[in-house]
Protein backbone atom coordinates (compact mmCIF):
# COMPACT_ATOMS: atom_id res chain seq x y z
CA UNK A 1 0.00 0.00 0.00
CA UNK A 2 1.47 3.70 -0.92
CA UNK A 3 2.50 5.81 1.94
CA UNK A 4 0.20 9.02 2.52
CA UNK A 5 0.89 11.87 4.00
CA UNK A 6 -1.26 10.89 6.92
CA UNK A 7 1.31 7.97 7.08
CA UNK A 8 4.29 10.57 7.62
CA UNK A 9 2.55 12.97 9.98
CA UNK A 10 1.26 9.70 12.25
CA UNK A 11 5.40 8.40 12.18
CA UNK A 12 6.48 12.40 12.79
CA UNK A 13 4.03 13.00 15.53
CA UNK A 14 2.88 15.91 13.86
CA UNK A 15 -0.18 17.22 12.01
CA UNK A 16 -0.97 16.94 8.66
CA UNK A 17 -1.29 20.39 7.79
CA UNK A 18 2.73 20.53 9.32
CA UNK A 19 3.80 17.95 6.77
CA UNK A 20 2.26 20.20 4.23
CA UNK A 21 3.78 23.12 5.43
CA UNK A 22 7.41 21.23 4.76
CA UNK A 23 6.71 19.87 1.47
CA UNK A 24 4.93 23.87 0.32
CA UNK A 25 7.85 25.38 1.86
CA UNK A 26 5.77 27.52 3.87
CA UNK A 27 8.34 27.58 7.20
CA UNK A 28 5.79 28.58 10.52
CA UNK A 29 7.33 25.94 12.38
CA UNK A 30 10.95 25.11 13.29
CA UNK A 31 13.78 23.72 11.51
CA UNK A 32 13.86 20.91 14.30
CA UNK A 33 10.48 20.28 12.92
CA UNK A 34 11.28 20.44 9.49
CA UNK A 35 14.24 17.93 9.32
CA UNK A 36 12.23 15.47 11.36
CA UNK A 37 9.68 15.22 8.83
CA UNK A 38 11.91 15.00 6.13
CA UNK A 39 13.90 12.53 7.77
CA UNK A 40 10.30 10.50 7.81
CA UNK A 41 9.63 10.76 4.34
CA UNK A 42 12.93 9.59 3.51
CA UNK A 43 12.76 6.51 6.20
CA UNK A 44 8.91 5.90 4.52
CA UNK A 45 10.19 6.67 1.30
CA UNK A 46 7.60 8.97 1.13
CA UNK A 47 8.15 11.23 -2.98
CA UNK A 48 4.79 13.04 -3.23
CA UNK A 49 3.71 13.47 -7.00
CA UNK A 50 5.11 16.54 -7.93
CA UNK A 51 1.71 17.45 -10.12
CA UNK A 52 -0.17 16.83 -7.05
CA UNK A 53 1.68 19.51 -5.04
CA UNK A 54 1.72 22.05 -7.87
CA UNK A 55 -2.34 21.51 -8.15
CA UNK A 56 -2.70 21.49 -4.39
CA UNK A 57 -0.45 24.74 -3.58
CA UNK A 58 -0.68 26.45 -6.63
CA UNK A 59 2.78 25.98 -6.69
CA UNK A 60 5.34 23.73 -8.33
CA UNK A 61 8.85 24.94 -6.10
CA UNK A 62 10.94 25.35 -9.31
CA UNK A 63 12.76 28.51 -9.67
CA UNK A 64 13.92 29.19 -13.69
CA UNK A 65 17.32 31.12 -14.29
CA UNK A 66 17.94 32.20 -17.68
CA UNK A 67 20.97 32.86 -18.69
CA UNK A 68 23.88 32.76 -21.57
CA UNK A 69 25.45 29.29 -21.48
CA UNK A 70 27.26 29.64 -24.17
CA UNK A 71 30.95 28.23 -25.74
CA UNK A 72 33.45 29.57 -23.26
CA UNK A 73 30.82 31.31 -20.77
CA UNK A 74 32.68 29.57 -17.61
CA UNK A 75 36.18 31.21 -18.87
CA UNK A 76 34.36 34.48 -19.43
CA UNK A 77 32.32 34.92 -16.51
CA UNK A 78 33.17 32.56 -13.66
CA UNK A 79 31.14 34.65 -11.08
CA UNK A 80 28.03 33.10 -12.28
CA UNK A 81 29.01 29.60 -11.91
CA UNK A 82 29.01 30.50 -7.73
CA UNK A 83 26.22 32.34 -8.15
CA UNK A 84 24.26 29.32 -9.45
CA UNK A 85 25.69 27.60 -6.46
CA UNK A 86 24.93 30.12 -3.81
CA UNK A 87 21.46 30.07 -5.29
CA UNK A 88 20.65 26.34 -5.96
CA UNK A 89 21.91 25.63 -2.12
CA UNK A 90 19.64 27.91 -0.24
CA UNK A 91 16.75 26.80 -2.97
CA UNK A 92 17.20 23.22 -2.10
CA UNK A 93 17.02 23.79 1.40
CA UNK A 94 13.88 25.23 1.12
CA UNK A 95 12.42 22.52 -0.93
CA UNK A 96 13.06 24.32 -4.21
CA UNK A 97 14.60 23.20 -7.48
CA UNK A 98 16.71 25.65 -9.50
CA UNK A 99 16.19 25.00 -13.37
CA UNK A 100 18.76 26.23 -15.94
CA UNK A 101 17.28 27.32 -19.31
CA UNK A 102 20.21 28.44 -21.96
CA UNK A 103 19.52 31.59 -23.55
CA UNK A 104 20.20 34.65 -25.26
CA UNK A 105 18.81 38.18 -25.24
CA UNK A 106 16.60 38.14 -28.19
CA UNK A 107 14.77 34.69 -27.41
CA UNK A 108 14.61 35.53 -23.14
CA UNK A 109 11.45 37.58 -23.22
CA UNK A 110 9.76 34.54 -25.17
CA UNK A 111 10.90 32.02 -22.60
CA UNK A 112 9.79 34.27 -20.05
CA UNK A 113 6.26 34.87 -21.16
CA UNK A 114 5.96 31.10 -21.54
CA UNK A 115 7.13 30.14 -18.91
CA UNK A 116 4.42 32.99 -17.00
CA UNK A 117 1.33 31.85 -18.99
CA UNK A 118 1.94 28.19 -18.05
CA UNK A 119 2.77 28.26 -14.37
CA UNK A 120 5.53 26.17 -15.30
CA UNK A 121 7.90 27.99 -12.54
CA UNK A 122 6.85 29.72 -9.43
CA UNK A 123 9.75 32.54 -10.39
CA UNK A 124 12.09 33.32 -13.37
CA UNK A 125 15.89 34.44 -12.42
CA UNK A 126 17.85 36.24 -15.05
CA UNK A 127 21.45 37.04 -15.63
CA UNK A 128 21.94 40.38 -16.64
CA UNK A 129 23.21 39.28 -20.10
CA UNK A 130 20.03 38.12 -21.56
CA UNK A 131 18.60 41.24 -19.81
CA UNK A 132 16.14 43.89 -21.95
CA UNK A 133 13.78 46.06 -21.79
CA UNK A 134 11.00 44.26 -23.58
CA UNK A 135 11.69 41.38 -20.71
CA UNK A 136 11.41 43.73 -18.34
CA UNK A 137 8.04 45.11 -19.34
CA UNK A 138 6.67 41.47 -19.29
CA UNK A 139 8.06 40.75 -15.96
CA UNK A 140 6.42 44.17 -14.22
CA UNK A 141 3.22 44.41 -16.43
CA UNK A 142 2.59 40.58 -15.34
CA UNK A 143 3.89 40.87 -12.04
CA UNK A 144 5.73 38.00 -11.64
CA UNK A 145 8.28 37.01 -8.91
CA UNK A 146 11.95 37.44 -10.32
CA UNK A 147 14.85 38.85 -9.83
CA UNK A 148 17.60 39.82 -12.39
CA UNK A 149 21.50 38.89 -11.00
CA UNK A 150 23.16 42.35 -11.87
CA UNK A 151 21.84 45.98 -12.47
CA UNK A 152 20.74 46.19 -15.96
CA UNK A 153 21.73 49.16 -17.62
CA UNK A 154 18.52 50.80 -18.08
CA UNK A 155 15.94 52.43 -15.91
CA UNK A 156 12.97 49.87 -15.11
CA UNK A 157 11.13 48.31 -12.11
CA UNK A 158 12.50 44.72 -11.94
CA UNK A 159 13.81 43.54 -8.86
CA UNK A 160 17.55 43.48 -8.93
CA UNK A 161 20.90 42.64 -6.52
CA UNK A 162 24.64 43.56 -7.16
CA UNK A 163 27.29 44.73 -5.81
CA UNK A 164 27.87 48.59 -5.71
CA UNK A 165 30.20 49.30 -8.48
CA UNK A 166 31.01 53.06 -7.29
CA UNK A 167 31.68 52.05 -3.59
CA UNK A 168 33.89 49.00 -5.11
CA UNK A 169 36.11 51.78 -6.84
CA UNK A 170 36.45 54.07 -3.45
CA UNK A 171 37.79 50.63 -1.77
CA UNK A 172 40.12 50.28 -4.68
CA UNK A 173 41.07 54.07 -3.89
CA UNK A 174 41.58 53.68 0.01
CA UNK A 175 43.48 50.48 -0.39
CA UNK A 176 46.05 51.91 -2.75
CA UNK A 177 45.93 55.16 -0.58
CA UNK A 178 46.99 53.35 2.41
CA UNK A 179 50.00 51.47 0.54
CA UNK A 180 51.75 54.94 -0.26
CA UNK A 181 50.07 55.34 -3.60
CA UNK A 182 49.46 59.36 -5.01
CA UNK A 183 49.75 58.92 -8.81
CA UNK A 184 47.07 56.48 -10.08
CA UNK A 185 45.63 55.63 -13.50
CA UNK A 186 42.50 53.81 -14.45
CA UNK A 187 41.52 51.88 -16.86
CA UNK A 188 38.46 50.71 -18.83
CA UNK A 189 36.08 49.51 -20.53
CA UNK A 190 34.19 51.72 -23.31
CA UNK A 191 31.65 54.64 -22.19
CA UNK A 192 28.81 52.78 -22.38
CA UNK A 193 30.78 50.27 -20.16
CA UNK A 194 28.09 51.10 -16.69
CA UNK A 195 29.72 49.05 -14.45
CA UNK A 196 33.45 50.32 -15.75
CA UNK A 197 32.27 53.88 -15.65
CA UNK A 198 31.06 53.23 -11.83
CA UNK A 199 34.59 51.75 -10.85
CA UNK A 200 35.95 55.14 -12.24
CA UNK A 201 33.67 56.90 -10.51
CA UNK A 202 33.98 55.53 -7.06
CA UNK A 203 38.16 55.35 -7.64
CA UNK A 204 37.69 59.52 -8.23
CA UNK A 205 35.67 59.91 -5.12
CA UNK A 206 38.08 58.02 -2.85
CA UNK A 207 40.90 59.78 -4.66
CA UNK A 208 39.40 63.55 -3.67
CA UNK A 209 38.85 62.26 -0.10
CA UNK A 210 42.63 62.30 0.19
CA UNK A 211 42.49 65.97 -2.22
CA UNK A 212 44.36 63.77 -5.12
CA UNK A 213 42.19 64.51 -8.68
CA UNK A 214 42.46 61.99 -11.10
CA UNK A 215 44.05 63.58 -14.07
CA UNK A 216 42.26 63.30 -17.56
CA UNK A 217 45.72 62.00 -19.34
CA UNK A 218 45.71 59.05 -16.94
CA UNK A 219 42.30 57.71 -17.90
CA UNK A 220 42.16 55.87 -20.82
CA UNK A 221 39.15 53.27 -22.01
CA UNK A 222 38.90 50.82 -24.45
CA UNK A 223 37.45 47.43 -24.99
CA UNK A 224 37.41 45.25 -22.38
CA UNK A 225 40.26 42.74 -23.70
CA UNK A 226 44.01 41.94 -22.98
CA UNK A 227 44.69 43.33 -26.28
CA UNK A 228 43.48 46.87 -25.48
CA UNK A 229 44.67 46.11 -21.99
CA UNK A 230 48.11 46.60 -23.27
CA UNK A 231 47.77 49.15 -26.17
CA UNK A 232 46.19 51.66 -22.86
CA UNK A 233 49.19 50.55 -21.11
CA UNK A 234 52.02 51.45 -24.04
CA UNK A 235 49.64 55.19 -23.74
CA UNK A 236 50.05 55.45 -20.01
CA UNK A 237 53.51 54.88 -20.47
CA UNK A 238 54.49 57.24 -22.81
CA UNK A 239 53.12 60.19 -20.59
CA UNK A 240 56.28 62.77 -19.12
CA UNK A 241 54.98 61.21 -15.92
CA UNK A 242 54.65 57.53 -14.87
CA UNK A 243 51.42 56.38 -12.68
CA UNK A 244 53.18 54.53 -9.14
CA UNK A 245 49.78 52.09 -9.68
CA UNK A 246 46.94 51.25 -12.53
CA UNK A 247 43.65 50.22 -11.47
CA UNK A 248 42.10 48.05 -14.04
CA UNK A 249 38.29 47.79 -15.06
CA UNK A 250 38.64 43.97 -15.19
CA UNK A 251 41.06 40.90 -15.38
CA UNK A 252 41.28 40.81 -18.99
CA UNK A 253 42.73 44.37 -18.92
CA UNK A 254 45.34 43.62 -16.13
CA UNK A 255 46.63 40.85 -17.97
CA UNK A 256 46.93 43.22 -21.36
CA UNK A 257 48.47 45.53 -18.68
CA UNK A 258 51.20 43.28 -17.08
CA UNK A 259 51.88 42.27 -20.58
CA UNK A 260 52.95 45.80 -21.39
CA UNK A 261 55.07 46.51 -18.20
CA UNK A 262 57.02 42.96 -18.90
CA UNK A 263 57.65 43.98 -22.27
CA UNK A 264 59.22 47.29 -21.04
CA UNK A 265 60.70 45.59 -18.11
CA UNK A 266 58.69 47.37 -15.42
CA UNK A 267 58.67 45.61 -12.05
CA UNK A 268 55.70 45.31 -10.36
CA UNK A 269 54.97 46.70 -7.71
CA UNK A 270 58.31 47.62 -7.13
CA UNK A 271 58.01 50.88 -9.76
CA UNK A 272 54.29 50.34 -10.86
CA UNK A 273 51.49 48.50 -8.53
CA UNK A 274 48.16 47.23 -10.23
CA UNK A 275 45.04 46.49 -9.09
CA UNK A 276 41.59 45.12 -10.57
CA UNK A 277 38.00 44.22 -9.44
CA UNK A 278 36.60 40.80 -9.56
CA UNK A 279 38.24 37.34 -7.97
CA UNK A 280 38.18 35.47 -11.44
CA UNK A 281 40.29 31.85 -11.08
CA UNK A 282 43.52 33.53 -12.95
CA UNK A 283 43.56 36.40 -10.85
CA UNK A 284 45.64 34.21 -8.59
CA UNK A 285 47.98 32.64 -11.06
CA UNK A 286 48.93 35.85 -12.84
CA UNK A 287 52.99 36.85 -12.33
CA UNK A 288 52.76 38.46 -10.03
CA UNK A 289 49.07 37.50 -8.32
CA UNK A 290 46.58 40.12 -9.04
CA UNK A 291 45.48 41.90 -6.10
CA UNK A 292 41.47 42.84 -6.40
CA UNK A 293 38.43 44.49 -5.22
CA UNK A 294 36.01 41.41 -5.04
CA UNK A 295 32.83 40.09 -3.75
CA UNK A 296 31.37 37.45 -2.11
CA UNK A 297 29.47 35.81 -5.27
CA UNK A 298 28.59 32.56 -3.59
CA UNK A 299 26.41 34.98 -1.23
CA UNK A 300 25.23 36.93 -4.01
CA UNK A 301 23.62 33.70 -5.05
CA UNK A 302 22.27 33.15 -1.49
CA UNK A 303 20.72 36.30 -0.78
CA UNK A 304 19.37 36.06 -4.55
CA UNK A 305 17.34 32.97 -3.13
CA UNK A 306 16.11 34.28 -0.03
CA UNK A 307 14.90 37.49 -1.89
CA UNK A 308 13.06 35.23 -4.31
CA UNK A 309 11.21 32.95 -2.15
CA UNK A 310 10.18 36.48 -0.08
CA UNK A 311 8.68 37.51 -2.86
CA UNK A 312 6.95 34.64 -3.82
CA UNK A 313 5.39 33.70 0.20
CA UNK A 314 4.74 37.80 -0.03
CA UNK A 315 3.60 38.88 -3.16
CA UNK A 316 3.24 42.43 -2.04
CA UNK A 317 6.98 42.89 -1.23
CA UNK A 318 8.19 46.55 -2.42
CA UNK A 319 11.70 45.50 -2.29
CA UNK A 320 13.37 46.43 -5.84
CA UNK A 321 17.12 45.90 -4.86
CA UNK A 322 19.63 44.67 -2.95
CA UNK A 323 23.45 45.75 -2.73
CA UNK A 324 26.44 43.73 -1.59
CA UNK A 325 29.28 44.76 -0.27
CA UNK A 326 33.20 44.84 -1.24
CA UNK A 327 36.61 43.92 0.20
CA UNK A 328 39.85 43.87 -1.00
CA UNK A 329 42.01 40.49 -1.73
CA UNK A 330 45.75 41.74 -1.16
CA UNK A 331 48.04 40.07 -3.50
CA UNK A 332 51.89 40.63 -4.87
CA UNK A 333 50.93 43.07 -7.71
CA UNK A 334 50.30 45.61 -5.00
CA UNK A 335 53.17 46.98 -2.14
Amino acid sequence: MAVTIKDVAQAAGVSISTVSKVLNGHYSISEKTVQNVRAVMRELNYYPSANAQSFASGANHTVVLLANLGPNMAFRNPHMFEIIAGMEESLRKRGYRLMLQGTDETAACGIAEEIISRRSADAIAIHVGVMSHPLAAVLTRRAFPHIVLGAPDFDSQVCWIDNSNTYSGTVAASYLLSRGYRHLAFLGGKSYDLGSALRLQGLKQGLATAGIRLEEQYIWLGDSTRADGCRMTEGLLAQRQRPDAIVCANNYIALGCMDALGKHHISIPAEIGIMAFDDYPFSQIMEPPLTVVDINVRDMGTQAAKFLLNIIHHPNTQIQTYITTSNVISRASTK
